[in-house]
């Protein structure tokens, strides 16, 4: 439970550095994808890099399966993910 209590307040650090907490997460953008756990709402979550930085977080096609809501497109064409939302 310690382990997915760090997990989750690391998820949450990812969201909290950009306001209003939308970060790229379109899975075309990340490399060396480890799956480190489960978000409670049964989706993947992931250590990976992006952007030249080794990063913990959902991949967005996998959250547009069960919350849409929270998936949303980038100008760029990449998907962008509502962290707050998680």
């Amino acid at each position: 439970q310690q382990q997915d209590q760090g997990m989750m307040s690391g998820l949450f650090g990812l969201g909290s550095a950009a306001l209003p907490f939308m970060m790229a997460s379109d899975v075309r953008l990340k490399s060396n994808i480890v799956r480190v756990g489960t978000h409670p709402i049964g989706v993947g979550v992931y250590e990976y890099d992006i952007f030249d930085r080794r990063e913990r977080g959902v991949i967005a096609q996998e959250l547009l399966a069960v919350r849409p809501d929270l998936v949303h497109p980038h100008p760029s064409g990449y998907l962008t993910v509502n962290y707050g939302g998680l």
